[in-house]
This record gives structure tokens, C-alpha cells and sequence, in this order.
């Protein structure tokens, strides 16, 4: 009952923040554009300087590759998605509504196919430069509370947002296809894998203050994070938004 009172809250908060958001519509409009036209260059992407490198501000939700190819949708067929092999994105919790919001979920073999999940000028983070952001922030014990945002937390949960990394918890599918986590955990990939089930990537649980190392399975599906090279304190075309620990 606890679960389905935070639930609806947290539609409430998203429902209020999608009307009354010009941020959130003008990223919408930004989408649309980007995934009728040629992939945009690094400065149409607000972001935020954190251990000398430039961090998108979102969650990715691009629904193809770098090079124009169709990324799959996967987010209907549960048992589709636990046989896939290939590359494919999904909305969290199966709600289309939620993307403006959290971005999508994508699984690990969209994360590293060749032809580029991120946009033109931007990449992945490694697992060492999620590491380098961890302790840029204070540790593990302190990451979390930083990078997660004042927005779409279930209530009590929120963080401090104190860079504008704007942390949100889109949750996770799992490898058999069902979703969880929204509201209260947010996961998000590295481009090195792992040897063991898959990837390595990073969490944080809105209980706690820390972020977390995680070895993500394939077939499993989080949310991504872009970056690019800084070059001092300014990007190319955009001036200087933020900056913490250069």
C-alpha cells in the first residue's frame, strides 16, 4: 500500500512537471528534431563539468545509432526481450510518458555496438572515469547525495542536486524483462565491460547517500550518461555552465 501511495505521488510530481516545465518541452522539441535529422554537435547538449569531463545534464533517449540506424523498440514483448542478442531501448516501467522525464533504457549490446549510441562528439564514460567522478564527489559513501536531482524521486528521497547533474531514477529492466526501480533507483552504464556478466556501471539508491559499482547483465537495461573531452572551462559553442573539481 506504502509502494502504490509513493507510486501515484510520484505521477502527481512527473504529471506537474511535464505541464509546467519550459525545460522539459524544450528537451521534447529537441528530441523530435534530433531523431528526424542528422545527429547534433556536442553543444546542443546542456551539460555539467565534473572531474574534467563535460557530463550530460539528461539521460540519453535517442532512438537510433550515430550512424542513423534504427535502435529496436523493445519495451512490449517481456519474452522477446529476455532472447534478445542485439541492441535495443525500452521506456521506463513501459510508460511512454515517462521519457521527457527519464530518458530510455537501453541494454548492454546498444551500449556497445560499433555504430554509436551516443551523439556526434560525445561517448560513454569508462569505468574508470565513473571512478574518477565518484571520488571527485567525496567517495562512494557521498556520490549519491550529490548527483541525484530535486525532481522525480519518490517523496523523501530527493537529493540536493548541488552540481545540476540532475540524477533521475528511471529504474531498470531486468534480463527476463520486467521493470522496477522507478522513482527510487537510478542506474546508468559504462562503456567497459565487465568479463563476468556484462558491463560495469553505477547506481544509486535513493535510501542512501552513496553511488555504487554494479556489473550489469547484457540483456539487462539502464539509463546512459554522455560525455565529452573537456577543454578547460569552456565547451566548443556553449560558454561555461558548471563546473566542480577541474
Amino acid at each position: 500500500m506504502l509502494m502504490m501511495t509513493r507510486y501515484a505521488a510520484l505521477l502527481t510530481a512527473l504529471g506537474a512537471l511535464l505541464l509546467h516545465s519550459p525545460f522539459v518541452t524544450a528537451q521534447s522539441t529537441a528530441q523530435s528534431t534530433r531523431q528526424t535529422t542528422a545527429q547534433s554537435a556536442p553543444q546542443d547538449y546542456p551539460a555539467v563539468k565534473i572531474a574534467g569531463l563535460w557530463w550530460m545534464q539528461h539521460n540519453l533517449n535517442v532512438t537510433r545509432y550515430r550512424n542513423g540506424d534504427s535502435i529496436p523498440d523493445g519495451t512490449a514483448d517481456h519474452a522477446a526481450w529476455a532472447k534478445l542478442t542485439s541492441g535495443a531501448w525500452a521506456y521506463p516501467d513501459s510508460n511512454i510518458m515517462m521519457i521527457s522525464t527519464f530518458g530510455l533504457l537501453y541494454n548492454a549490446y546498444a551500449v556497445s555496438d560499433p555504430r554509436g549510441l551516443c551523439p556526434t562528439g560525445w561517448r560513454l564514460p569508462t569505468h574508470d572515469e565513473w571512478t574518477a567522478l565518484t571520488n571527485a564527489l567525496g567517495g562512494e559513501t557521498k556520490a549519491g547525495a550529490k548527483l541525484k536531482g530535486k525532481l522525480g524521486w519518490f517523496p523523501g528521497l530527493e537529493g540536493r542536486d548541488e552540481l545540476d547533474f540532475q540524477g533521475l531514477p528511471a529504474g531498470f529492466r531486468g534480463s527476463d524483462g520486467t521493470f522496477g526501480g522507478v522513482g527510487a533507483y537510478a542506474y546508468w552504464w559504462s562503456s567497459t565491460g565487465s568479463g563476468i556478466n556484462g558491463s560495469w556501471g553505477r547506481f544509486v539508491d535513493g535510501t542512501q547517500p552513496g553511488i555504487f559499482m554494479m556489473d550489469g547483465f547484457k540483456k539487462s537495461a539502464f539509463s546512459v550518461r554522455c560525455v565529452c573531452q573537456s577543454t578547460g572551462t569552456n565547451r566548443p559553442g556553449i560558454g561555461r555552465i558548471g563546473s566542480y573539481s577541474d
